[in-house]
């Protein structure tokens, strides 16, 4: 089967999971040779911190991102202390993703946001810490007063890796000319990603950066199993628990999904979660809408998926969290059927 130019694939871990079971699923993925391990946070359930620690205690050498952190739930400065602290335990493997997920925002009480201030601002004064640098900063939304602010302990390297987790045009234009890396969400179908992508090459030509400097990864909720119908089961949780989350109408339009009828589920979801009735609900969930929004199925059903992520411009699909009956064979299903077909040995 020829390859198709994903310069790797890599696994995302969302932490509705218990910590436990997420390294558990990390140290499976060093083993069978992944190099990067994608962490996600759900407000309020475990925490990314917490979690990154345990996989960098139980781990080697597989690197961490955090996808994402928000810096309306936690400030600028803290972050970088809280990376350089992973740094320090577990050794020169951290990627930072910043994002202004609405979600949190919007749980938190926050009152008119600016997000693409908020991430610029928070970008350049992680990204001075981390390189050992005093910081004084007067932005819009952050500040660190004179004398400023100092990591005040050996970094284990001098400079993280930072990526934005954005899809917005706005944010892209902002993100593409600065970032090591571009982050996209959930639900993001190959149309919608090679849409997105317009932007970014846009904003990468006026900044006159060559696309090869910027990686673009993405979340897609992904679930591969020999019997695709248990796949496919085992995404409808996942996709159901977004569902009831989701504010952006254009992504189910970009996937060929109707938005007032996905209007409507959110709102049978958010009943059936409130009455106790979520597991039923979730058995619900339309084929179709499987179909759309994760790639599921047998491994030769999820490499069909993914081909078409790669001629849009996706460089490092994320396969997220589902993954399978059981997680941590699902890792082996993927290393031996899909990888080879899919990315560089």
């Amino acid at each position: 089967m020829t390859a198709i130019p994903f310069e790797r694939l890599e696994i995302g871990l969302y932490s509705i999971a218990a910590t436990a079971d997420n390294a558990a699923v990390a140290r499976k993925a060093e083993a069978r040779g992944f190099k990067r391990v994608w962490l996600a946070e759900d407000h309020h359930n475990r925490d990314i911190f917490v979690q990154a620690a345990a996989i960098a205690t139980s781990t080697r050498s597989i690197e961490i991102g955090l996808g994402i952190v928000n810096p309306y739930t936690r400030h600028p400065a803290q972050i970088a202390m809280g990376v350089a602290d992973l740094e320090e335990l577990g050794g020169p493997r951290m990627t930072l993703g910043f994002g202004a997920a609405w979600s949190a925002i919007g749980a938190h009480g926050i009152a008119n946001p600016r997000p693409i201030r908020a991430l610029k601002e928070a970008g350049e004064i992680c990204r001075a810490l981390l390189k050992g640098e005093q910081v004084t900063y007067a932005g819009e939304i952050f500040r660190l007063p004179a004398p400023g602010a100092r990591l005040s302990f050996p970094l284990a390297r001098k400079g993280v890796p930072l990526y934005y987790g954005s899809m917005g045009p706005k944010t892209l234009a902002m993100a593409a000319p600065i970032a090591d890396g571009l982050l996209f969400s959930v639900f993001c179908s190959p149309r919608f990603v090679a849409e997105r992508m317009t932007h970014v090459t846009a904003a990468l030509a006026k900044a006159g950066r060559a696309a090869a400097d910027l990686d673009i990864a993405g979340y897609i909720i992904f679930a591969v199993d020999r019997d695709g119908a248990a796949a496919r089961h085992t995404a409808k949780k996942l996709i159901a628990h977004y569902v009831r989350r989701m504010r952006d109408d254009l992504r189910y339009q970009a996937a060929g999904l109707d938005p007032a009828r996905m209007a409507a589920m959110k709102q049978d979801l958010n009943a059936a979660f409130a009455a106790g009735r979520w597991a039923q609900a979730v058995e619900q969930v339309p084929d179709d809408v499987v179909a759309a929004l994760a790639v599921a199925g047998t491994p030769e059903e999820c490499i069909a998926g993914l081909r078409a992520y790669a001629a849009a411009g996706l460089k490092r699909p994320v396969l997220y969290h589902a993954l399978g009956p059981d997680r941590v064979a699902a890792i082996d299903l993927i290393a031996d059927q899909v990888r080879p077909a899919l990315a560089p040995a």
